[in-house]
Parts: structure tokens; C-alpha cells; sequence
């Protein structure tokens, strides 16, 4: 399970953090299902929300960085893009598992995720944390991530 600590602070609460807190709810809800035996129907559905909301988080927050002439925002839509070409990687890994192998492969898909997002945090996005100043100006325009409905793919 994954756990909010203060290092892992963007926007000091704002709606930078929220969107990483409610993500990290997301795995969190993932990896506490795979704890319990995986099942198909349930993990496609967590998955398949946290690549909605991962892709309106990525998109808001590039929004940001473009509002604020975010020196680095090139780079960072390119790993954004890498992120969520892993993430497709991880759906389709799971649609093509057998029912009786979605046990083993549940680690291997909640520590991508885990490291994924961890990762992307405390290497990529804590570089804004110099911004949170400029940032916080234009992000009263976004509302809460979690109050986002899921749009099926």
C-alpha cells in the first residue's frame, strides 16, 4: 500500500496533491483487491478508472505548467506519454491473462503502478515545487479530481 507522506507535496494540499492523493487511492483499492484474490471484472474496473483519471490528471496538470511557461513541460508530457503507455501495457497484460493466472501476475502489476506512480512524483513532478506560487494562481479553475465520473473507454 501505498502512503501520502509530506515529501511526496507539490502544491501544499492543492489541487496537485489532491489528484496524487486520490490516485494513490486508486492502486491503493487495486492492490487491496489483489491482496484478497484478483478478480477479472472488479481490477478491470479499477484499472480502467485509473487510466481516466490518470489521463485528465496528466492533462490538467500539463494545463498548469503551460499557464505558468513551465520551463520542463516537453519533457514532462513525454513521460507522461511513456506513463501511459505502461499503463495501457499493464490493462492489456491483464485482458490477456487467463482467469487462473491473475494471481500471479497481480504483484507484478501492483509494483509497476506502485513504482509508476512514486516514481513519477518524487523524480518529475517535485521539480514544479519551485512553481507552487504561479501554480496555485490559475488552479482554483480545476475542481477535484474524485468528483470526476469515470467515462468508459
Amino acid at each position: 500500500m501505498i502512503e501520502w507522506r509530506d515529501k511526496m507535496s507539490i502544491d501544499d494540499g492543492g489541487v496537485i496533491d489532491q489528484d496524487h492523493r486520490h490516485l494513490i487511492d486508486i492502486i491503493n483499492r487495486f492492490e487491496a483487491l489483489a491482496a484478497d484474490g484478483l478478480e477479472r471484472g472488479e481490477a478491470t474496473e479499477i484499472l480502467h478508472a485509473l487510466k481516466f483519471y490518470t489521463e485528465t490528471h496528466f492533462g490538467r496538470e500539463e494545463q498548469l505548467q503551460n499557464m505558468i511557461n513551465y520551463p520542463d513541460v516537453g519533457d514532462h508530457h513525454e513521460e507522461h506519454r511513456e506513463l501511459m503507455k505502461s499503463l495501457d501495457d499493464v490493462i492489456h497484460h491483464m485482458d490477456e491473462t487467463a482467469d487462473d493466472a491473475l494471481d500471479r501476475v497481480h504483484g507484478e502489476m501492483a509494483h509497476l503502478l506502485h513504482d509508476w506512480l512514486i516514481g513519477h512524483i518524487l523524480h518529475s513532478d517535485l521539480k514544479m515545487r519551485v512553481y507552487v506560487d504561479l501554480m496555485k494562481k490559475h488552479a482554483d479553475n480545476f475542481g477535484a479530481l474524485k468528483d470526476l465520473e469515470v467515462v468508459p473507454a
